[in-house]
């Protein structure tokens, strides 16, 4: 898509205007997003609207990442507008410098004078630097009984190098953050209409479809029920030390933290190097992060083993019959051997134990066990490799671990509530939406 000079120059005389026009006099809203899982990649992905056309993506959910960014041939629109250096737009986004093109006339993905950043593939580990850009994004919002279209103006976005497609799911066109900035979908739309910074999450397992829900809203039933009388809270903490390579030692992380005490199977807590679930203050290593980009929950070499050992010992008192593992878990049993419940295989509950005893993360047979083949079901945790590029964390709540729980991610007072399995309350997230 041509930009003509003469464009640039006209756009850029309303180009002080923010990225987000906090100018609606609307209630709290909400603006719901669906989430399918990829089965071949096991990544969870949405579909967005932008542009004066409307163009149609599919585009991974990263809930640590930055921004909004993507390469599609089909991105076809006439509101797009690169974001200019020095201007509160590109202040807001802690861009990376600026940037000019060595063609003329310039297009969608350079501009002269545009204001630059870094985007991350989280699964390749590739990084990208490219101009960022603004276009109208079109959201569905639901406003009490009212369902309609509305957009945010001004959305900023990365048209990225085509590299950063690699690895993704294959109908994804690129990815979309949730992560701590000011350039996030949910930072962009509370600030655009004026609602609470929060969003709630509601991974499906593969087949099925969930939803994200981005501001303030009753839920639908029994949705509204278990958020008002189950859910547990804990803190979001913030690590100081990025887990990027790309940002300087001091950022605050765009990542979403949880101070993990204590890991136990069934009744019995393990045994671990406390020093390893705190986030080092030097360093940024250690702790327990929540990532949607990571497909199983891992753990450092040392809790994974404890885990393993623990979780084993348990299962042969409940004569669940271990089997020969097959990579990447680490211990595998006999489908045969253990019953089947509401919350699936019946094997012993892992708990994240959080700020007190009583507030925990259990994950039962659906969310801990991986079926690899008909007759052998895994462990559904891995071991943790080294972060080659920044700070190493000790636990990564992986997707599978979050599916059909209610996660209400709270980033205006730092604070996660989530409830227990939905399968317990006779309920999926594919049946969660706002009512």
């Amino acid at each position: 898509m041509a930009t003509s000079i003469v464009s640039i120059v006209i756009f850029s005389l309303f180009i002080f205007s923010s990225f987000s026009n906090a100018k609606s006099s609307r209630k709290a809203e909400a603006f719901t997003f669906p989430i399918k899982k990829d089965d071949s990649t096991n990544q969870y992905y949405t579909n967005i609207q932008i542009g004066s056309n409307s163009t149609k993506l599919n585009v991974v959910i990263d809930l640590g990442g930055k921004l909004l960014y993507f390469n599609s041939i089909n991105y076809s629109t006439a509101s797009y507008r690169p974001v200019l250096c020095g201007t509160p737009q590109c202040s807001i986004s802690s861009g990376g410098g600026c940037m000019f093109c060595v063609f003329s006339p310039p297009d969608t993905p350079c501009t002269n004078n545009t204001c630059t950043d870094y985007a991350l593939n989280p699964f390749s580990g590739t990084r990208g630097y490219s101009p960022l850009g603004q276009d109208s994004l079109r959201v569905r919002s639901a406003h009490g009984a009212h369902r309609y279209y509305t957009t945010v103006d001004n959305f900023p976005f990365q048209f990225s190098d085509p590299v950063l497609r690699e690895g993704l799911a294959g109908p994804a066109a690129g990815l979309i953050g949730l992560g701590r900035t000011r350039i996030s979908l949910s930072a962009q739309i509370a600030s655009t209409f004026g609602v609470r910074e929060r969003f709630t999450l509601c991974l499906p397992p593969a087949g099925g479809e969930g939803n994200v829900i981005v501001g303030e809203t009753a839920y639908s039933d029994p949705f509204e029920g278990i958020s008002k009388s189950s859910l547990f809270t804990t803190p979001l903490i913030r690590n100081r030390v990025s887990t990027f390579g790309n940002e300087v030692i001091g950022n605050l992380t765009h990542e979403y933290f949880i101070n993990v005490k204590s890991v136990r199977v069934g009744s019995k807590t393990l045994s671990l190097n406390k020093t390893l679930l705190s986030i080092n203050k030097k360093d940024g290593s250690g702790g327990t992060s929540i990532r949607t980009v990571r497909a199983y929950t891992s753990l450092h070499s040392s809790i994974y083993g404890a885990l393993i050992d623990e979780f084993v010992n348990a299962a042969a008192s409940e004569n669940i019959k271990r089997v020969a593992s097959v990579a990447p878990f680490g211990a595998c049993f006999d489908l045969k051997t253990a019953v089947n419940s509401k919350t699936g295989p019946q094997v012993p509950t892992i708990d994240l134990v959080l700020q007190k005893k009583n507030v925990y993360w259990r994950f039962y047979g659906a969310n801990s066990m991986v079926r690899v083949s008909d007759e052998v079901i895994c462990l559904a945790f891995v071991e943790g490799t080294i972060n080659l590029v920044g700070p190493t964390t000790s636990i990564e709540v992986g997707g599978y671990q979050m599916e059909n729980y209610v996660l209400e991610f709270d980033v205006a007072s730092s604070k996660l509530g989530f409830s227990s399995s939905l399968l317990l309350h006779d309920t999926t997230c594919s049946k969660f939406g706002a009512s």
